[in-house]
C-alpha cells in the first residue's frame, strides 16, 4: 500500500430466496466495508456495515451504497464484485447508481479476489483455508431466520468476520507483488493487530487470535 493510498474491502450478505418467496435472483441483504489508508506514519482503519430488514426495499441496500463509495477515493477489493454489481444494476435506479459504477470497475481501480482459476470462481473461504484467515460460515437457515426476526447481528457479526477477511487477503496479494511486501505486509498487520485490540466486537478479537497464532509482526513504530 502507498502512502495516501486508501485499500477499502468489500463484503456482502446475500440470501437465496427462490425457494421461499418465488424470487429468481438471490436478494444482497447487507453490506461491509473495511478500509484502511496510511496518514501520519501509522495506518487507520474504519469498518461499517448495513443490513436491510425484512420490511426494507432491497434498494435502500443500494442507496447505503452510494453513499458509501460515492466520494470515495480508494481501490475496492472483494470477491465476485462484477456478480455483485448486476444483482444491485437490477434494483430501481440501479443503472445510474454511483456503487454500481464503483464495483464494476467504471470509474476507479477494482481488485476482484473472485477472478477465475482454471475456469471456476475463486471462493473466499476456499482462499480462507488456504490462508489460515478466519471468516464466516454460511448458513441459509440461519441466516434467513436472523433477517426474518429481525436479529441483525448475527447477520452483521459475519460481515464483520468476511470484510476484514478480504482486506487481509488484498494485503497478502499486493504484498506478493514486490520484494518489499513481506516486510511491508508485518508492518501493516502490527497496525492491524493495535486496531483489533482496541476494537469490541467478536470478529475483531477473533482476527487477532488468528494474527497472534501466525506470529509477531513488525513493531508499528517502524513507519513512523
Amino acid at each position: 500500500m502507498l502512502p495516501s493510498h486508501i485499500i477499502t474491502a468489500i463484503a456482502f450478505a446475500r440470501l437465496d430466496l427462490g425457494d421461499t418467496i418465488d424470487q429468481p435472483l438471490p436478494q444482497l441483504i447487507g453490506a461491509a466495508t473495511f478500509t484502511g489508508h496510511v496518514a501520519s506514519g501509522s495506518v487507520e482503519f474504519a469498518l461499517d456495515a448495513a443490513v436491510l430488514s425484512a420490511k426494507d426495499a432491497p434498494e435502500a441496500l443500494l442507496m447505503w451504497l452510494n453513499h458509501r463509495l460515492e466520494h470515495d477515493r480508494s481501490t475496492v477489493t472483494g470477491y465476485g464484485l462484477a456478480a455483485d454489481a448486476r444483482l444491485l444494476e437490477v434494483l430501481p435506479l440501479g443503472r445510474w447508481s454511483p456503487a454500481v459504477r464503483v464495483l464494476a470497475g467504471r470509474c476507479q481501480p477494482v481488485i476482484d479476489l473472485g477472478a477465475l482459476a482454471d475456469g471456476e470462481p475463486i471462493n473466499l473461504r476456499a482462499c480462507c483455508a488456504a490462508a489460515g484467515v478466519p471468516c464466516s460460515t454460511p448458513d441459509r437457515v440461519r441466516d434467513f431466520a436472523a433477517w426474518c426476526t429481525g436479529r441483525h447481528d448475527v447477520i452483521v457479526g459475519a460481515l464483520e468476520l468476511d470484510v476484514i477477511a478480504v482486506w487481509r487477503l488484498t494485503m497478502t496479494q499486493i504484498a506478493a507483488r514486490t520484494s518489499l511486501g513481506a516486510e511491508v505486509q508485518r508492518i501493516i498487520d502490527a497496525h492491524l493487530a493495535c486496531w483489533l485490540r482496541g476494537a469490541d466486537f467478536a470478529a475483531a478479537a477473533t482476527h487477532l487470535a488468528a494474527l497472534n497464532a501466525a506470529g509477531p509482526a513488525t513493531s508499528p513504530s517502524t513507519t513512523h
